[in-house]
């Protein structure tokens, strides 16, 4: 499939102005299997934790969600957290459904993602966690330009509230992306 055209497809959509049925949607797809084994917590996520969750986001000025849809359909979620006004510094994660996932997919939205969060926040760093049994998703980050720093690294400009020293942990600069961007576009999106 032509990437262009399914990069072209891809919104993100603010989870602030989602309706009850999306948020239902991405509590749904937060508690599937493969995208629970790739995550902190592993446990189902209840309805109750799930709204505790959307409120704490609606009130934060500090981590921020939004819904991934492909051609209008909710295909998975998108969130940057511990970002940082000062230094201009933020963690990023997503995942995708497993109903819906297909290839170009998820380098679709990652280079989507990237962009947004360097253009509409301002950047100058961007973070991620990998968890260790998850190799395939650090290759992937590898190849937008994302390099693997220390675990003391990470935590000096990130609040883990699990602080995990097996984790791969993951850093791109601005710079880095200003280069990679234009790389990535030219061979993968014309």
């Amino acid at each position: 499939m032509n990437l262009k055209i399914i990069l072209d497809n891809l919104n993100f959509q603010n989870i602030i102005s989602s309706s009850d049925n999306e948020l239902k949607k991405i509590r749904e797809i937060r508690n599937e299997d493969n995208i629970r084994k790739n995550m902190r917590s592993k446990k189902i996520i209840l309805i109750e934790e799930h709204l505790r969750w959307f409120n704490k986001i609606k009130l934060s000025k500090t981590n921020f969600f939004y819904v991934i849809r492909y051609k209008k359909n909710i295909v998975g979620g998108l969130g940057l957290n511990h970002y940082d006004k000062n230094t201009l510094f933020g963690e990023w994660s997503y995942y995708i459904s497993g109903k819906t996932k297909f290839i170009g997919l998820g380098a679709s939205i990652e280079y989507k993602a990237i962009e947004y969060f360097f253009n509409s926040y301002k950047l100058n760093r961007l973070f991620c966690y990998v968890l260790s049994h998850n190799s395939s998703v650090s290759k992937i980050h590898n190849k937008f330009g994302f390099e693997e720093i220390s675990f003391d690294e990470y935590i000096k400009h990130n609040n883990l509230e699990d602080k995990d020293p097996g984790g791969i942990y993951l850093s791109l600069k601005k710079s880095n992306w200003s280069y990679m961007n234009k790389k990535i576009y030219k061979k993968y999106f014309l």
